[in-house]
């Protein structure tokens, strides 16, 4: 090891990425809370409305990340590696993302009427991201004993992710076998699709945050 990356262990790093991280993450729970609305509102004024949220808030999002980009090129020492900082935030921001494309299949779908299944999946995705903000309230401080936390919080999201994994794989194979319409089958099948991208991308992003502990 060189003398300046042995010096660089004393060296404080900068700190200003983790409020960064809290507002991706409260922009997250926000959406995640208005999606679950949504699944099931039936008056349509109210689902654009609800909508509208949750574009806001993908937007607000897309403006934390432009700030995580101004601040990674203006800081010598992250609180963890650099590639690690700058994935970790556009993993954030797809999640974001992924919320928004369900919000929007739901409100351009028209849905009458919609499963349980497929309420318990945007549950599991609420509370995905509900255990996210809880690692990112924590991220700070896994260096002073919260990385135990962090790791059963990051277990809790795949528990949600292998939840809807399973739900996803059921529904498929249920369109086939109800009555449902062409029309129906088409509609239902996109949405339980984006609803389980959706679930992929928040266990992608506690994978990450595993790698990141396990490093430290």
């Amino acid at each position: 090891m060189s003398v300046n990356s042995f010096f660089q262990f004393f060296v404080p790093k900068e700190k200003k990425f983790y409020p960064l991280y809290q507002k991706q993450a409260d922009h997250i729970d926000k959406a995640s809370k208005l999606l679950r609305k949504m699944i099931t509102e039936t008056d349509m004024q109210q689902l654009e409305a609800l909508k509208k949220e949750i574009k806001a808030c993908e937007t607000d999002g897309d403006d934390v990340l432009r700030d995580f980009y101004t601040q990674l090129f203006s800081t010598v020492l992250t609180p963890f590696e650099r590639q690690d900082v700058h994935e970790l935030a556009e993993m954030m921001d797809t999640f974001l993302d992924r919320i928004d494309d369900s919000a929007n299949i739901i409100l351009t779908r028209r849905f009458t009427e919609v499963d349980e299944d497929l309420t318990t999946m945007t549950d599991n995705i609420m509370f995905a991201a509900e255990a996210l903000g809880n690692i990112i309230r924590n991220l700070e401080f896994m260096n002073t004993g919260k990385a135990r936390e962090i790791m059963r919080l990051c277990q809790e999201i795949k528990t949600y992710e292998h939840d809807n994994d399973e739900l996803y794989g059921n529904y498929i194979s249920k369109l086939f076998t109800q009555n449902y319409s062409l029309t129906d089958i088409i509609k239902r099948k996109d949405l339980v699709q984006v609803l389980e991208n959706t679930t992929n991308s928040v266990k992608y992003i506690s994978d990450k945050v595993r790698s990141i502990v396990s490093k430290l």
